[in-house]
């Protein structure tokens, strides 16, 4: 489900979580590590021997690129999962709107029947008053706590292309003022790679609280569309008993008519329908 508001980059962070998020990248991860140790040895090719250095480097900086970019699919999930739930609101208000008029269409023809129905068989009228349900965002999470709001706010903060373009140049920069002799932090950075190594073990946790929020706020839509369901199911089932007590209503009154007919000449023995009145407050006997 796409939106005016989702940036090119959005796109192309969720194009990468699809791409990359699968058991074939895991085979291949796993075995080009291993291709890489074995070449790299000392006793074979020797570039990167034991303890692999730009292997545990360049992994380093790719699991930290990652951890935005899965923190980026978070966030436009759940924000995919509110315009979802918006739409799904929409709809069913647009249903009970039909329905509402309907209703003033059902309530025209009983009281055309009524003229026509035995004394104490008129319909009652179909009265029942506009139903409003609540929009999405107007209730609340189940859970609404400090640590997973401060969680929500980091994954809202963290989770945009923005926090990928300014890692990757942080980590390129330090690398190059490294190199320089700028920063007191030569090959392999290990400066540099303990920081990544600690932030991801931060945003790991955080990436976790986020998506229990997001399981929860899916559960929280699921009920919230569920109960619109029902809303929606019982009006369309009033409707229908109306609708059905007008057939038997009308089915009634044309077996009356035939049998008048056939009692004597046409039209003399038929009672004459009477004069058109409002009973929109009459209570028949009539079912629903």
């Amino acid at each position: 489900m796409t939106d005016h508001r989702t940036t090119g980059t959005d796109r192309v962070a969720a194009w990468m979580t699809r791409r990359l998020g699968s058991m074939v990248t895991v085979y291949l991860t796993v075995s080009l590590s291993a291709v890489w140790m074995v070449l790299g040895a000392r006793n074979v090719l020797g570039f990167d021997p034991y303890p692999y250095p730009v292997l545990l480097f360049v992994g380093n900086v790719v699991q930290l690129l990652l951890i935005f970019v899965i923190l980026v699919g978070q966030r436009t999930l759940s924000e995919a999962g509110e315009r979802r739930a918006q739409q799904t609101y929409d709809d069913a208000q647009a249903i009970l709107g039909e329905c509402h008029r309907l209703q003033t269409l059902i309530d025209d023809r009983a009281r055309l029947l009524n003229r026509g129905a035995p004394s104490g068989d008129e319909l009652d009228p179909c009265d029942t008053a506009p139903i409003m349900i609540s929009p999405p965002l107007s209730v609340e999470p189940a859970t609404s706590t400090r640590n997973r709001r401060i969680a929500a706010w980091l994954v809202q903060r963290l989770g945009t292309a923005s926090a990928i373009v300014v890692t990757a140049v942080v980590v390129a920069g330090w690398m190059v003022l490294a190199l320089l002799g700028v920063i007191p932090d030569p090959y392999p950075f290990s400066f540099l790679l303990f920081c990544s190594s600690l932030a991801q073990l931060v945003f790991m946790f955080v990436i976790m609280v986020g998506q229990d929020v997001i399981g929860e706020v899916s559960d929280r839509r699921v009920v919230e569309t569920a109960n619109h369901t029902a809303v929606v199911l019982q009006q369309c089932r009033h409707l229908r008993q109306h609708l059905l007590a007008q057939d038997e209503l009308l089915a009634a009154v044309v077996e009356q008519a035939v049998r008048a007919e056939e009692r004597g000449p046409a039209g003399a023995g038929a009672p004459a329908p009477r004069a058109y009145t409002d009973r929109s407050s009459d209570v028949g006997s009539g079912s629903r």
